[in-house]
């Protein structure tokens, strides 16, 4: 469904002034005074080498200005972690840990919900996303956008976003990359503002090959 939703905006487009952006807007205004954020979730990866979508558990951590955590597989096989400057991209059975900077290309998938996109307001939104098409199903307020930069649109082409209106929360995320591959995140238990040890932030890299 999400295929054909990008073809059929691809052959016809919406203007931007015609979406009705007032559930995006009450996230974005209660994104404003999030300050910290805890959440499980399960991640959907879709392979067009794959007939079916391969599922993992997961949980997401954020600290503002920048920090953030995401865990992957119960036992954890896979982590990014980052104190704001430098992210930390972690195989654990591997043994293996790549630092790249925050702000690098690699790392802008983990950050494309990051602080300058939620300053509270839309306007700020609109400079890293365009907005393409909205629609509210079952309840769910469903927006399709598309990274503003061209570098990272080379990686990233489209951005799904779910919205619960009833409850201003962040239901699931979905990334298509380039390879025709997606990245679908279903959030759940979420806890905005909880007091989160800053060693969240941090991993021990002994005996880890880093690169």
């Amino acid at each position: 469904m999400r295929l054909l939703a990008c073809l059929l905006i691809a052959l016809n487009p919406v203007s931007a002034a015609e979406l009705d952006t007032a559930p995006l807007e009450a996230w974005l205004a209660k994104q404003g005074n999030v300050q910290s954020l805890e959440a499980d979730f399960v991640q959907e990866r879709t392979l067009p080498a794959l007939r079916n979508p391969v599922t993992t558990p997961g949980s997401f951590s954020m600290q503002r200005p920048g920090k953030m955590r995401w865990e992957l597989g119960e036992p954890v096989k896979t982590l990014a972690v980052s104190d704001g400057t430098t992210m930390t991209l972690v195989d654990v059975d591997k043994k293996r840990a790549r630092q790249i900077p925050s702000d690098s290309d690699r790392a802008k998938p983990f950050t494309l919900l990051a602080d300058g996109a939620l300053n509270g307001n839309l306007e700020d939104f609109k400079k890293t996303f365009e907005l393409i098409e909205s629609r509210v199903t079952n309840g769910i307020y469903q927006l399709t956008a598309r990274p503003r930069e061209r570098k990272l649109r080379g990686n990233v082409q489209w951005v799904f976003l779910d919205i619960d209106p009833k409850t201003d929360l962040l239901r699931a995320m979905e990334i298509r990359l380039d390879d025709k591959s997606s990245i679908r995140t279903i959030f759940s238990n979420s806890r905005i503002n909880p007091t989160i040890p800053a060693d969240r932030f941090t991993t021990d890299l002994t005996g880890y090959k880093v690169q």
